[in-house]
């Protein structure tokens, strides 16, 4: 059901139906007819009283993760399916929204989205983790080699990078308040820097990263996890600070997938993490 919810973010109007099966009243040929009876048979369930399309109910629903791909998970194993196992909670429980290479301004729109469709009336709490695509877009468009360190007093870029990091964190808090009036506890996570050492990489040109070359990205990862701190405070949210866990995480390189995506061992390590926040 979370793929339909992450396909529909609009609602439509239950007259346009018409149109999605090529089918009017008295016309069309009986094939296309009976394929338009099934469609609206398989689709009606979901309009509401409105004339709206609405997502099918999922009422054991509590927990929205929501974010790029550190949520959806590169591992097989996602930090939402092992917090449902360590809450002892059933899988259905937690729903696990995340989506590859996701910004924060498109998961806005997203969650909106999502929000709108309904489908969870007894969801209480919002795990959100999204900042790491706008730091990379960013990287990829000013310096893609990674030549620079965005701490540094002569970096070139800062004017650019500070309006970057203002619309991130706006769109931070904006969903931090979409998601308490929505009725949701909102959590936000910050972000683990990357192993300063040759990895394999995907965000990079050549798919690997240099020592260097890693350094110079968690200099953006720390400015990105302080608008992260900033807009949490400005909005009432609670920080889950995954970056304070960097210590833990690089000690095992088998924690982690590749340069800025974590292994079923690292998203257990996280995992952990949530629960206690939302267990104290």
């Amino acid at each position: 059901m979370d793929a339909i919810s992450d396909r529909v973010t609009e609602t439509i109007p239950a007259a346009d139906f018409a149109t999605v099966t090529g089918k009017q009243a008295g016309s069309g040929s009986p094939s296309r007819a009976a394929f338009g009876a099934l469609l609206l048979a398989l689709v009606w369930p979901l309009i509401g009283c409105n004339n709206t399309v609405r997502l099918a109910s999922e009422p054991a629903v509590r927990y929205i993760a929501f974010g790029d791909s550190g949520t959806a998970g590169r591992s097989g194993r996602s930090y939402p399916t092992i917090l449902a196992e360590l809450l002892e909670l059933p899988p259905e429980v937690v729903a696990n929204h995340g989506h590859d290479g996701e910004a924060t301004g498109e998961g806005l729109d997203r969650l909106r989205g999502l929000l709108a469709l309904s489908g969870y009336p007894n969801a209480e709490v919002l795990l959100y983790w999204e900042g790491g695509a706008d730091i990379i877009d960013f990287m990829r468009a000013v310096d893609r080699l990674l030549l620079l360190s965005p701490l540094a007093p002569s970096y070139p870029h800062g004017t650019q990078l500070a309006e970057m990091l203002d619309r991130v964190q706006a769109n931070i808090e904006t969903v931090i308040a979409e998601g308490q009036a929505a009725g949701l506890t909102v959590y936000v996570a910050t972000y683990f820097s990357s192993r300063e050492a040759v990895v394999e990489c995907d965000a990079m040109f050549l798919d690997v990263i240099l020592p260097f070359q890693a350094r110079n990205a968690n200099g953006y990862v720390a400015l990105l996890n302080e608008r992260i701190r900033q807009a949490a405070a400005n909005a009432g949210a609670t920080v889950v600070d995954i970056a304070s866990l960097d210590d833990v995480l690089h000690a095992d390189e088998a924690n982690f997938l590749n340069c800025n995506h974590l292994s079923a061992q690292g998203n257990e390590i996280i995992a952990r993490l949530f629960a206690e926040a939302l267990t104290r």
